[in-house]
């Protein structure tokens, strides 16, 4: 069952509970002619499964990529309804990575989809705000009643600039963006300090994600690209707070998911829970090195 309690406040209290800001994407890549992306003698909802509860007290919350279910049809979407309940009765609040955003009616029905209490409903889910703020606001109708948002500011993606960079009249748009998801998330600032309307900022730029931080100072920042994407452990924490909380959930997936795949005679729930264990300890050291 979902908890109502503010969305930011929950996650400060697991990093501090948990020492950690490592977050675990689950991503079951599709098959390609160089491997399966169902670990051998697994069924998906066994593999998906397997990794979170050995992940389990190393995260502090599970992020699933939708389309590699929903690219595997109704099997998929059995799956990925399996691991949101079992993620909830291991206390993991989930995040529906789907990045959607449409006309308000439109996504009105993504946020009963993902953020009600069907199925599919996670804690949070990932917004795109290039349709403007009625795209957003029935998403925000949730957060009212403990959901959290991740809006895209600045993501991983190698061509994120294409259109994230371009110079408008005072600034480029990622940070006319990043205004707009300071001023939604105001009235949503918890006890910890932190907005339950948060941001995507890629690891992959840390200069933006240091730039991000000042323009949203309560913002909880959602960090891809650690990890298998290239970025260290200190690019991912480049828009932590230096407060008590840190105020990033930074995401690994396939470097978790198919650590199995670098370490022999290991299966791949030992394989991820290492690998989550190593990711885990290398954050808390930079973040120390960070803020001391």
């Amino acid at each position: 069952m979902i908890n109502a309690m503010n969305f930011a406040d929950r996650m400060a209290a697991l990093a501090r509970a948990k020492q950690s800001v490592l977050t675990l994407g689950i991503d079951p890549q599709l098959d390609s002619a160089k491997a399966p992306g169902v670990a051998p003698s697994y069924s998906l909802a066994r593999f998906c499964c397997e990794i979170i509860e050995a992940c389990a007290d190393q995260v502090v919350a599970v992020k699933f990529q939708l389309a590699f279910f929903e690219a595997r049809g109704i099997d998929g979407m059995r799956a990925l309804a399996e691991a949101i309940a079992l993620s909830h009765r291991l206390g993991l609040p989930t995040v529906a990575d789907g990045k959607r955003g449409d006309i308000g009616s439109t996504s009105a029905a993504y946020a009963e989809a993902f953020l009600s209490g069907g199925d599919f409903a996670c804690d949070a889910m990932t917004v795109n705000p290039y349709l403007g703020a009625d795209a957003i606001a029935p998403f925000l109708e949730y957060v009212e009643r403990g959901r959290g948002l991740f809006v895209l500011v600045k993501t991983s993606n190698p061509s994120s600039g294409d259109f994230q960079d371009l110079a408008a009249p005072e600034r480029p748009l990622w940070e006319t963006v990043a205004a707009r998801v300071k001023e939604w998330g105001e009235k949503f600032v918890g006890q910890a300090g932190f907005s339950s309307v948060g941001a995507v900022v890629g690891a992959t730029y840390p200069a933006h994600a240091e730039r991000a931080r000042k323009l949203m100072p309560r913002a909880l920042i959602l960090v891809p690209g650690y990890g298998a994407q290239g970025a260290s452990a200190g690019d991912a924490l480049a828009a932590a707070s230096s407060g008590q909380a840190p105020g990033v959930l930074v995401n690994a997936s396939r470097a978790i998911m198919y650590a199995y795949r670098g370490r022999l005679g290991e299966k791949p729930p030992e394989a991820a829970r290492r690998a989550a264990q190593e990711m885990r300890a290398e954050l808390a050291r930079a973040l120390v090195a960070r803020h001391g």
